[in-house]
């Protein structure tokens, strides 16, 4: 992982095609390492989440080059590389597990839970937390060394939503709880084993999650 982290710390110095091309082969070797690295977490992950089994690391692995036609921000390559474990893929909408690596910003994280949702599942997760509270807050809780990140959450309450005992999670618009990590993490041997084993415990709140966009999807 050293090799990757280089990697991404040279691009985010010199982020422009010219020297892209010159280093490509640089990037392969970084790019392996990941597919190597989501080849053994997919497998690991699948072990306590039956959800995943079957995926490629095509499904979990994201391409560097980034959309910048409706961006002020005209830098043409990712600085960051991430894997998402996540039944039926990345673009499948579920829940899944993420492992983040970005060294020009020392930000290194694991995550578990639910990106960005539509509407839809976002009122279907709220529904769960009104009538089983008790079950979502202690599934964040059970995730040792995880915190729920509140990261683009309402300031109050959504209009139609009454205060309860768990109603602050209504605010959420994301699902995610998260662990930083740091460098050495990431160098250490055995990543893949290590983010498993530390993502384990997120399980149940994955499944819940998960329980939710079920009850949308199955109605579209």
């Amino acid at each position: 992982m050293e090799q990757v982290i280089s990697f991404l710390e040279d691009l985010a110095q010199h982020n422009y095609k010219e020297w892209f091309d010159v280093h490509k082969g640089e990037y392969l070797q970084a790019k392996n390492t990941i597919a190597e690295v989501a080849v053994d977490l997919i497998s690991r992950i699948a072990a306590f989440d039956p959800r995943m089994k079957g995926l490629r690391v095509e499904d979990c692995t994201y391409r560097i080059y980034r959309d910048i036609r409706f961006s002020a921000d005209k830098t043409p390559y990712k600085t960051h590389m991430g894997i998402y474990v996540c039944a039926g893929g990345k673009k499948s909408g579920r829940a899944g597990y993420y492992l983040h690596i970005e060294p020009a910003t020392n930000t290194y994280f694991l995550c578990s839970g639910l990106y960005n949702p539509t509407k839809e599942m976002i009122k279907s997760v709220r529904e769960e937390i009104m009538l089983s509270g008790d079950k979502f807050d202690g599934a964040i809780k059970a995730a040792k060394g995880f915190e729920i990140d509140w990261e683009g959450a309402l300031t109050r309450l959504p209009l139609g939503w009454q205060p309860s005992q768990y109603s602050d999670y209504y605010r959420l618009k994301s699902y995610i709880i998260i662990k930083y990590v740091d460098k050495k993490y990431i160098t250490a041997g055995n990543l893949a084993s290590r983010v498993a084993r530390d993502l384990k415990p997120t399980a149940p709140f994955c499944e819940l999650l998960n329980r939710c966009v079920d009850l949308v999807l199955d109605e579209q």
